[in-house]
């Protein structure tokens, strides 16, 4: 929504298909920010899809496509729900005299060892997947990846580089006003003065090692609170925290919260954790709540793993670690030294208000878009 949102500031006519947020028979188009989303029809419960595949969704998204209508579809991942509907306006399109500029967006690495392959029950099902992903990137006009390791996989795929777009996820900065952390306690109703940890993830991964590295800091500050928001539809995702862990007194859990809420939650924290198993998707992933610790102006703990930790080295936006004892030992340096923390956490908000602000991303996107329609009319 960030860029689509730039894109219609900027003068562009933007339409966002999604799937509808509540059960919804018919789907509905709703206007915001100069926006044309479209909520198509839902009628599974909320938080649950089918992954993409749910036939109705298909259906009436297959439907709405016609031969004239945009100048760039730009594909965000290759779930059927996605690529179906691109890949019909691009066949109905292929001898127009002006077809659309069409572009995919890879943000994680999904099949060959990532996300999904672990979850088929079959290898075959795994390689026919790894064919739709890759696939579907080879035959775009361009391609946006979200991290180096994705650029890398896609060069190993033949795609040259003048057709890829190194694209992080932006964050909203004026969305996260500067908030003292007092300030943000009370506005909550978060009533002590303990130190805060804080983690966010509407599907909570690696919650394991969440454990494990609040454990380790336990031990030395057994005074510590871990703030913990998200678990989705599936509350149960929550339990080894529940498990190990006195809810309230040693864990806070306000579940799924409005994004609005978001810059107080973080506020109030004292460091911001980002735990991460050192897998093939996590490597080539960046978490969206990377960009929202950052512009929350606190500093971030993270596991030494992939492009995550890359950009936080960068940035010098925290402190990386290698196991949950690392994590412990880095999270007790920054509560001790309330003016490293401040730094670090200052550093983080300059990026998230320079470098990974939709007004400059989305600028880049555009030049993208341009260059690849200047390639197709052969111009230099």
């Amino acid at each position: 929504m960030g860029f689509a949102r730039e894109l219609a500031r900027q003068g562009h006519q933007v339409d966002l298909w999604t799937v509808s947020r509540e059960w919804n028979s018919s789907g509905c188009v709703e206007p915001l920010d100069g926006v044309r989303i479209w909520q198509t029809p839902r009628w599974g419960r909320p938080g649950r899809h089918d992954g993409g595949y749910a036939l109705l969704d298909n259906l009436a998204r297959l439907a709405s496509i016609s031969i004239d209508q945009w100048d760039v579809i730009h594909a965000f991942d290759h779930r059927p729900n996605v690529l179906l509907p691109w890949f019909l306006q691009r066949s109905l399109t292929r001898f127009s005299s002006q077809p659309p500029l069409f572009v995919s967006d890879w943000c994680d690495w999904w099949t060959e060892g990532g996300i999904t392959t672990a979850r088929r029950p079959f290898a075959w099902i795994d390689r026919l997947e790894q064919r739709i992903e890759v696939g579907s990137k080879q035959i775009s006009d361009g391609v946006t990846v979200i991290s180096s390791v994705l650029r890398e996989r896609a060069r190993s795929a033949g795609i040259e580089d003048e057709r890829l777009l190194t694209l992080p996820a932006g964050v909203m900065s004026d969305a996260f006003p500067v908030i003292e952390k007092q300030d943000a306690r009370n506005q909550l109703g978060i009533a002590s003065d303990k130190p805060l940890l804080g983690f966010i993830g509407y599907s909570l991964w690696d919650i394991q090692l969440l454990a494990d590295l609040f454990a380790a800091v336990k031990e030395q500050r057994n005074d510590a609170l871990l703030l913990a928001i998200g678990g989705g539809v599936e509350d149960s995702a929550l339990q080894p925290l529940r498990e190990r862990f006195q809810p309230d007194a040693d864990v806070l859990l306000p579940g799924v919260i409005p994004f609005e809420q978001v810059p107080a939650y973080l506020a109030a924290c004292d460091v911001l954790l980002l735990p991460l198993e050192d897998t093939l998707a996590n490597r080539a992933r960046v978490p969206n709540k990377l960009a929202d610790y950052f512009a929350s102006g606190r500093p971030v703990v993270a596991s030494h793993v992939g492009e995550t930790a890359s950009l936080i080295k960068q940035h010098q936006a925290g402190i990386l670690a290698y196991n949950p004892n690392n994590f412990a030992q880095a999270c007790v340096e920054l509560l001790n030294q309330p003016s490293k923390a401040h730094e670090m956490g200052a550093k983080g908000r300059q990026t998230a208000e320079t470098e990974w602000a939709y007004q400059t991303l989305t600028k880049q996107l555009v030049e993208f878009y341009q260059r690849l329609l200047n390639k197709r009319l052969g111009k230099t």
